[in-house]
């Protein structure tokens, strides 16, 4: 199995194409680039991997990232809203694991109730999604601890003759009353490609399995994409990417409360229903970045990028009663980071690949608060973090051996994470009736110094049976906002930060196999992660949470795939995933807050180069009575087994009315409309009470869809 690093490459986008021509679809191997910073075959990867490719994404109604991923082995969803839908991976959930959109990270920066991570992208403009499950930090460094979701959104190619392709979705939800629709064009020639893209959603309230609208769960969202490519020689490109999503009317249910009366404090509240919310939020990126080949006997290929990325997010409290808004904040998050490595095969069987990334957070966030005797109005400013810095720099080096039956992969790297900050608000004096603000200015600085590793092995025994192992650890340093906001999060809870949190380690042992028998094709792993130093939030009084470092927590698991070809396009599918999650730490001996329950979906699909397309599939999801009731104060609540189906029903077109290809789908979500609620939800039992307004947040009920997707 000999490989140098440039054949390695063209190998791997040799077998991610797909022959496509009236008549048939050649359907190869999938790669992946997340999982080795290159291009690889998942075969050849000794970790659990999946891609969602579009065709998968335009045939679903997801609004959000976390809708798309709900359902698929190894993961779940994080709940505090319609748009609050953060990824979960083996139980490791929001800043434990990495969230990239063409391979720039998003998160690690906000904080731990936020449920908002998922919503930073527009699902119409993606062409795929590469999920990594295990510690990457060798690669990707702090947060990558529990796994990668990468991102990667559409875009045109180089072509020998100019051309003018593009591509587009229109579609319709009804339980919504959803509308959506993208467009996107590439202008192209031997030289340069120019890619525009513009995506807008707006939804309503949507209905729930009972019958009745979730208030407050629509949201509107415009994104708008360009990106253009410059081949300056033979194997030198450089790009230029820049982005921008906003949403509005962003609201974080699990937040919402009724009060009989007012409530007095610092941090106070008016008679009536209340509720935390985003009124706008955008992400705006712009990263240029260049590829080279360099040549010489070692292959080299070096790929370099900087970036600037600003993510703006209101955080406001409404009253019903009011009208009005009695509490904002407006924050700004600036990240600034660049990137740099260099694959190259020093021998026959080796490709190495060695680099170093490095980028600065920063924030200052301000609350405007409004107390009963001002009307409510938010004037008085409190300085929340004065001056806050999250700055990471990392050097990392793999090499992945390939021999006759085997790929031995090793990787290592060291980062530094140092957080800084003048001052932040620790409390207020509460013998003042105006409640003067007090901050800490000392003992502010820390700084982690993390090393990462891994090791796996592939072992190519037969195309039935292929085993893999692997052992590695990763880590995260406590965000931005863990170390220095203590402030009411969009959970519900004030949150009362640590500076001087230690970094969680996720250290993790793994053991899988892949392999085809006949017409079916399947993956299988089991897994161990023991996690020191893990970073929560416990629960010290009503209302308040403290952030803390728990000494272990134990994560364990399975979970497989199969996909049997029935012949004619006709395929049958089933995955599942099994699950348990323990708090080590001797003061909370029990499950460990928020693990997912065991689940499995199976179903039938019908796909074809034309002509009709069909999808059946149910989801069976196990009752959840495994709840961290010291630790969360009693808030975790216990959640009953569920069961939904989903259909749909296409027609895909060969090219016609000047159109190279396009496809109808009607799809039907909650076919039954069964009236449930996932697990992992943080809306707290005894805030619901529906008569006054706060409604339990559960998922929605029967939607019928209609979607066309056309390439031109």
């Amino acid at each position: 199995m000999k490989r140098t690093a440039t054949s390695a490459v063209s190998l791997a986008v040799a077998v991610s194409a797909a022959l496509v021509n009236a008549d048939d679809v050649v359907l190869l191997e999938p790669v992946t680039v997340t999982a080795k910073g290159y291009e690889a075959l998942i075969a050849e990867t000794p970790r659990s991997v999946n891609v969602i490719e579009v065709d998968s994404i335009q045939r679903s109604q997801a609004r959000t990232l976390g809708d798309l991923l709900r359902g698929e082995p190894g993961l779940a969803v994080a709940v505090d809203g319609s748009v609050g839908q953060d990824p979960i991976i083996r139980g490791l959930k929001r800043d434990q694991v990495l969230v990239l959109v063409d391979g720039v990270r998003i998160n690690a920066l906000q904080p731990p109730g936020r449920g908002s991570l998922a919503s930073y992208v527009n699902i119409d403009m993606i062409e795929r999604i590469e999920v990594i499950r295990g510690p990457s930090s060798v690669l990707y460094g702090s947060g990558a601890m529990g796994g990668v979701i990468n991102i990667i959104t559409r875009g045109g190619d180089f072509t020998a003759d100019p051309e003018l392709n593009g591509w587009s979705r229109l579609g319709y939800t009804s339980v919504d009353d959803g509308i959506r629709a993208a467009v996107g064009v590439s202008l192209s020639d031997s030289r340069n490609v120019l890619d525009l893209a513009i995506a807008r959603l707006d939804t309503d309230d949507y209905k729930m399995g009972d019958g009745e609208r979730l208030d407050d769960s629509g949201t509107e969202q415009t994104s708008l994409s360009l990106r253009y490519r410059r081949l300056l020689a033979e194997g030198h490109e450089v790009q230029f990417l820049a982005q921008r999503d906003r949403r509005e009317d962003v609201w974080y249910l699990a937040s919402r409360n009724f009060r009989d009366q007012e409530l007095g404090g610092p941090f106070p509240q008016p008679e009536g229903l209340n509720t935390h919310y985003a009124p706008e939020k955008t992400r705006d990126l712009f990263e240029l970045s260049y590829t080279g080949e360099l040549g010489g006997n070692w292959a080299p290929r070096l790929s370099a990028s900087i970036y600037r990325q600003e993510l703006e997010r209101g955080n406001y409290d409404w009253n019903r009663e009011l009208a009005k808004d009695y509490r904002t904040s407006d924050t700004d998050f600036d990240t600034d980071g660049a990137r740099i490595q260099l694959e190259f095969s020093p021998h026959p069987q080796h490709v190495m690949l060695v680099g170093a990334d490095t980028w600065e957070l920063k924030a200052s966030p301000v609350s405007f608060i409004g107390r009963a005797n001002t009307d409510w109005d938010p004037t008085v400013r409190i300085p929340l973090i004065d001056n806050a810095k999250l700055r990471s720099t990392g050097i990392f080096a793999q090499n992945d051996i390939y021999l006759d039956d085997f790929i031995v992969s090793l990787g290592v790297r060291y980062d530094e994470v140092r957080g800084n900050a003048d001052r932040y608000l620790i409390g207020f004096d509460v013998e003042d009736p105006e409640f003067p603000p007090l901050y800490r200015d000392t003992d502010l600085k820390n700084t982690d110094r993390n090393l990462s590793w891994f090791a796996g092995l592939n072992w190519d025994l037969d195309p039935a049976f292929r085993p893999y192992v692997s052992l590695s650890e990763g880590y995260r340093s406590a965000s931005l906002l863990e170390r220095y906001l203590s402030y009411p999060y969009s959970d519900g809870f004030t949150w009362v930060s640590d500076p001087q949190l230690d970094p969680e380690r996720n250290r993790s042992f793994e053991l899988g196999a892949r392999g085809q028998v006949g017409s079916t094709n399947y993956s299988v792993s089991v897994y161990e992660s023991r996690i020191k130093d893990y970073i929560g939030g416990q629960v010290f009084a009503p209302g308040f949470k403290q952030t803390v470092n728990l000494k272990q927590a134990r994560i364990r698991g399975a979970e497989f795939t199969l996909d049997h070809d029935l012949g004619n396009g006709l395929n049958a599918f089933a995955w599942g995933t099994w699950l348990r999650g323990d708090n080590r730490d001797s003061a909370f001996d029990e499950p460990l807050y928020q693990m997912p329950p065991s689940e499995l979906t199976v179903g039938l699909e019908q796909r074809q180069p034309r002509g009709l397309q069909w999808l059946g599939q149910v989801r069976a999801v196990a009752g959840q009575s495994r709840t961290a009731d010291l630790f969360s104060g009693g808030t975790e609540r216990e959640t009953s087994g569920f069961t939904t189906a989903d259909a749909s029903v296409g027609y895909r077109f060969g090219p016609s009315g000047g159109f190279r290809g396009h496809e109808l789908t009607l799809s039907v979500t909650n076919l039954f409309d069964r009236d449930y609620r996932e697990h992992v939800n943080a809306m707290i039992e005894d805030r619901i009470d529906p008569a006054n307004g706060a409604q339990d947040i559960k998922a929605p009920g029967r939607s019928v869809g209609l979607f066309w997707n056309a390439t031109f």
